[in-house]
């Protein structure tokens, strides 16, 4: 229900790992376009515009692909959240090139 509401309000969600595929595809909360999750044939085929990024933006809904990608997954989220300067900040703070 709560990511229902997040989707209906247009709201920013996001879903790491085969959480896209899983939870966000299952339930049709995936808005048209691309997205990611973690690269197994299993997950992968529930996504009807998959993609190869580490992490993908499509409207208000943020993907990523698993664990190893979680810090840029972060680092997007932080931007969307309080800006690209922020984010480049704190990726620069923990030397971590963007």
């Amino acid at each position: 229900a709560l990511l229902e509401k997040q989707k209906a309000a247009k709201k920013t969600y996001a879903a790491v790992c085969a959480a896209p595929a899983v939870v966000l595809a299952s339930k049709g909360l995936l808005p048209d376009g691309a997205a990611t999750c973690y690269p197994a044939p299993g997950f992968r085929e529930k996504i009807s515009t998959e993609s190869d990024d580490a992490v993908v933006v499509t409207e208000n809904v943020i993907t990523s692909q698993g664990p190893g990608t979680s810090l840029k997954f972060a680092l997007q989220l932080g931007e969307i959240l309080y800006g690209k300067e922020k984010a480049d900040e704190i990726a620069g703070q923990m030397l971590v090139d963007r």
